[in-house]
């Protein structure tokens, strides 16, 4: 191969762009008036009481609204357009590695008044193909685990056995992070943080009371990528306004 090629080679590779990952989750939505007709040009903010946190966008043309890549927590959604009242969504929970889609109907006002609307569970989800079984916080904190390992946690997941392996692929194959970082062991392509080292005794422990969220993904999207087992994403638990802690 002459040199010349090889540099071409070198620069196509270089040009590749990275894949974004991301730990966290999102919502996302579409806004109508009473006939349907898809509401443009209104304003969405997301809030986050418990961390401060405060995002605005506008609805397209579609009436769409997104986003993205939010810390987990509830959120207050308030939409508001010229011509119809105010509508303020309570408790819209966003999970790790999970898209949660509202669909919102404006009033046409006839005075100044706002409506307010309380989220429930999501029972099916139709904003991706991805199978996303989130482990709460209660459940991480409560469940017995043996030796207070939280790998243990992936067996609370649908399409788990009891060895770990999802949806029939081997154990090696599933796809470790912590916080959206890699924690895959090199060498035996197992979760590396609280692998047994020496003589069994594991070379780094996670205690429990750390975790905040803890999912297993199948058939996510490609970002997930690394392995095609599961995806496993775990979340450390951030701070806030309120005091909170074990």
């Amino acid at each position: 191969m002459t040199t010349r090629a090889l540099l071409t080679i070198s620069l196509l590779a270089l040009a590749i762009p990275a894949v974004g990952q991301t730990f966290r989750g999102g919502i996302n939505g579409t806004v109508n008036d009473p006939s349907g007709a898809a509401v443009s040009g209104a304003t969405v903010q997301a809030v986050n009481p418990a961390m401060g946190l405060r995002r605005d966008t506008v609805t397209s043309a579609a009436g769409d609204f997104t986003f993205p890549d939010l810390p987990l927590g509830d959120y207050q959604v308030t939409i508001t357009q010229s011509g119809f009242d105010k509508v303020l969504v309570e408790k819209v929970a966003v999970e790790v590695g999970k898209v949660t889609g509202l669909r919102l109907a404006l009033k046409v006002a006839s005075q100044s008044q706002a409506v307010d609307v309380e989220t429930s569970g999501v029972v099916i989800d139709t904003e991706t193909s991805t199978t996303n079984a989130v482990i709460p916080n209660k459940a991480v904190q409560d469940m017995p685990l043996n030796g207070r390992d939280f790998t243990q946690l992936v067996k609370l997941a649908p399409g788990v056995n009891g060895a770990g392996s999802i949806n029939g692929a081997r154990t090696m194959q599933n796809n470790w992070q912590i916080d959206g970082a890699d924690n895959n062991d090199a060498w035996h392509n197992a979760v590396a943080v609280n692998q047994g080292g020496v003589s069994g005794v594991a070379g780094t422990l996670l205690p429990i009371d750390a975790i905040d969220q803890f999912s297993v993904q199948t058939n996510a999207n490609a970002e997930a990528g690394r392995n095609g087992g599961g995806s496993i994403n775990m979340v450390i638990k951030s701070g806030g306004n309120a005091i909170h802690g074990s």
